[in-house]
């Protein structure tokens, strides 16, 4: 695929995109690949692929990718594994090939291309002969249930020692694995990485939380399955999570489900080697809220069976709710007897691991997460506040396990690059490592296609790389990408990136303007209208005036980019515009207005706290033209301003009015964010820390809500760095 955009393309010398002939599009298909490498010298591994590859030598994890791209490109990984060649080594790369819609992958043609250079020559390439042998992975269940209706897969495993060979083996019998041939593919287009390599520390639990024992009941009358978890039908690409295997062949949520802990023995030992008979179980806290494979070693007596539950942290009775986010935190290893060393393929995110023995025996030890995320930050809290100095440690841990080659919403539920959190996630980037690398990767991720499937010509997908089959966007979102791109100019003075942009950003101000009235005012958007998690997302029609507000910002941050001074002219009269329409007789701001049967606008008389700060943050108001308006929001709003019960419900006294809470997302940040704009220092530190600790002390990272109802590890929450340097708390 071609673009218009400029990019820095990648060529193989030899290797050519590979998958077993009809298969492309086979959902959740894994295959491995393996060649020999000599230890002569300097060794490369040059590769990319579709959907995710695992790579080790010698059966030693290495890495994994690629880093993820715009649908029809394909990042390249140059990967240096001399210091894990010694000897003749095995190098395995296993592909799992999801071709499946999800925020996460793409669903595309699955293909690996590979070659291994040695000495500065190509030894092995995919598509040639005497290239990578490649076998199936039939190891790995490939009818599974979704993980989550973001994500894809869960994994279930049916394991033999035999299988190491495979990994660790330089000779084998090709007749002890069912080797697969494998075909060209259609011809790909290669691009450059352009972001730092992961890092993959090992995380070890910190300690024995509980020793278990529990029954698997065998019941299914109760269970009650999220829509995406058992599929029907034919995948047809028409709507999102519309696929189908039939019938899974491992009911994996049934079965975590159906495992109920009938004794709790609650411990704080060290993590040790447990010898664990079916009905036991054994539940571990990590030190902090983790991203990352999970690894544990098994020394099986007979076959054996074991569940392993996760979550970001535990609830009242000490265990985890494996399914709190609509997710299934679980995973399943079938062993034949003997030794292993397991590992989950993906990342996942857990403050604490549950691991049960559903059948045999088993000598539990060494229970750990390979860490995946962004170089570690040189940064350091300065300030004597112990509280501040959590907070800080979190927000750094919620940076790093959220920039992974882009920025994601989280690395649990959904690994989703969301536009808006990445407003907030491109600051902390900044201030932790002084570049803005993986935030280029992810804006030119949306730059590179000419449009996305199933969206309007002009408007941005809401998240990308991802799929919105269903046609689905937030026009509020693609204005944040504008807005956005103003910044990164700020932060690079990369104007040959902002200028290849153009064409598209008067692409999605023309589909806008689409919508406005004879005001100028946005009306009657369509899709998704999102202010924030909160009253204020119920109040979006048929005018939205914080939507205006952020409509008038982007035409501002439009304008700066291009010169455009039409544009600003143009956002002056929207802010007079909502000025003149939306303001209460007690001075806050209305969130909407409806059309009536007169067929005129009218106030709904609704206004939320997020409201309010759209309008500060947008430049709609300020505390010199809004001065009460402004000194009730610093005062008697803020983290404790529900507790105190500041601006209740009080329908009857004229005097007072209901203003709907704020939460995490966006509202309690633009609330942050203004207060360290106009200079309240003293307030924001407060602030910070009514809004944080409690999030620090629990989980260690930093959340999606204001509550762990949702997402407890949130990139977008890691902006907390950002003020802290404003503040002078950092070196």
């Amino acid at each position: 695929m071609e673009t218009k955009f400029p990019v820095k393309k990648v060529c193989f010398e030899k290797a050519r995109p590979v998958w077993p002939f009809g298969r492309e599009s086979e959902m959740n298909l894994w295959l491995s690949f393996r060649a020999l490498a000599s230890g002569a010298g300097k060794t490369v591994l040059r590769l990319t692929g579709s959907s995710a590859y695992t790579v080790k030598v010698g059966g030693v994890f290495v890495a994994f990718g690629p880093a993820r791209c715009a649908h029809g490109f394909y990042r390249v990984d140059e990967l240096d594994i001399t210091d894990y060649v010694n000897g003749k080594s095995v190098v395995t790369i296993d592909v799992a090939g999801y071709s499946v819609d999800s925020f996460y992958h793409i669903d595309q043609p699955s293909f690996l291309c590979a070659e291994l250079i040695e000495e500065g020559k190509v030894t092995a390439a995919t598509g040639e002969e005497n290239g990578f042998l490649c076998r199936v992975m039939t190891e790995h269940e490939q009818k599974a249930q979704r993980y989550s209706g973001q994500r894809t897969f869960c994994e279930v495993y049916n394991l033999t020692p035999a299988l190491e060979n495979w990994e660790t083996a330089a000779e084998i019998d090709p007749r002890d694995f069912a080797l697969t041939l494998t075909r060209p593919t259609e011809e790909k287009e290669f691009i450059a990485r352009e972001c730092s390599y992961n890092v993959y520390d090992s995380v070890y639990a910190e300690k024995i939380s509980s020793r278990l024992k529990f029954t698997l009941r065998t019941d299914t009358d109760s269970i009650r399955y999220p829509e995406y978890i058992i599929p029907r039908g034919k995948k047809t690409g028409a709507s999102k999570k519309s696929f189908s295997f039939g019938e899974v062949e491992t009911d994996i949520f049934l079965i975590a489900r159906n495992a109920e802990v009938t004794s709790i023995s609650k411990t704080d030992e060290a993590p040790c080697k447990l010898a664990l008979a079916a009905g036991e179980g054994v539940a571990y806290k990590m030190p902090y809220n983790t991203t990352g494979k999970i690894e544990l070693d098994a020394v099986c007596e007979e076959d054996t069976e074991i569940l392993v539950k996760f979550d970001e942290f535990t609830i009242e009775n000490g265990l985890v709710n494996f399914r709190r986010m609509y997710t299934v935190n679980a995973a399943i290893f079938r062993m034949k007897k003997g030794a292993y060393r397991l590992s989950t393929f993906e990342p996942y995110t857990a403050g604490a691991l549950e691991i049960y023995v559903t059948k045999g025996k088993a000598e539990v030890s060494g229970v750990s997460m390979r860490y995946f995320g962004d170089v570690k930050t040189e940064r350091k809290y300065i300030g004597g506040d112990a509280d501040m100095q959590k907070i800080f440690d979190a927000a750094v841990e919620t940076y790093r396990q959220n920039a992974f080659t882009i920025f994601m919403d989280c690395p649990s539920r959904e690994r989703a690059g969301w536009l808006c959190d990445s407003f907030f996630t491109a600051r902390a980037e900044k201030v932790l490592t002084g570049r803005s690398t993986v935030e280029r990767n992810f804006l030119e991720n949306f730059f590179l296609p000419e449009g996305f499937r199933d969206l309007p010509h002009g408007m941005f997908a809401e998240c990308y790389p991802g799929d919105h089959y269903g046609g689905g966007y937030i026009s509020n979102w693609a204005m944040w990408l504008v807005i956005e791109l103003r910044e990164y100019l700020e932060r690079t003075g990369d104007r040959e990136f902002v200028n290849s942009a153009k064409v598209r950003i008067d692409a999605l101000l023309a589909f806008l303007a689409k919508y406005e009235n004879s005001d100028g005012l946005l009306e009657k958007l369509e899709r998704w209208v999102f202010v924030e998690w909160s009253k204020a997302n119920e109040l979006v029609q048929d005018i939205s005036y914080p939507t205006n507000m952020l409509y008038a910002y982007m035409l501002e941050a439009a304008a700066s980019l291009y010169g455009d001074e039409s544009l600003k002219r143009k956002a002056a009269n929207i802010k007079k515009k909502i000025n003149e329409q939306a303001i209460m007789p007690d001075g806050f701001y209305c969130d909407n207005a409806v059309y009536g049967e007169d067929g005129k606008a009218h106030l709904s008389g609704m206004c939320t706290e997020a409201c309010q700060y759209y309008a500060f943050f947008c430049g709609v108001a300020t505390p010199e033209d809004n001065p009460v308006l402004w000194e009730r929001l610093l005062n008697d709003f803020g983290p404790y301003r529900v507790e105190k019960g500041n601006w209740p419900n009080l329908a009857d006294d004229a005097k007072w009015k209901h203003i709907y809470p704020a939460n995490a997302f966006i509202g309690n940040y633009l609330r942050l964010e203004l207060l360290c704009r106009y200079g309240e220092n003293e307030k924001l530190l407060e602030n910070i820390r009514g809004y944080f600790l409690k999030m620090a002390e629990l989980t260690g990272t930093l959340w999606e809500n204001d509550s762990p109802t949702a997402s407890c590890n949130h990139g977008f929450a890691s902006h907390v760095v950002y003020w802290m340097e404003k503040l002078s708390l950092l070196s």
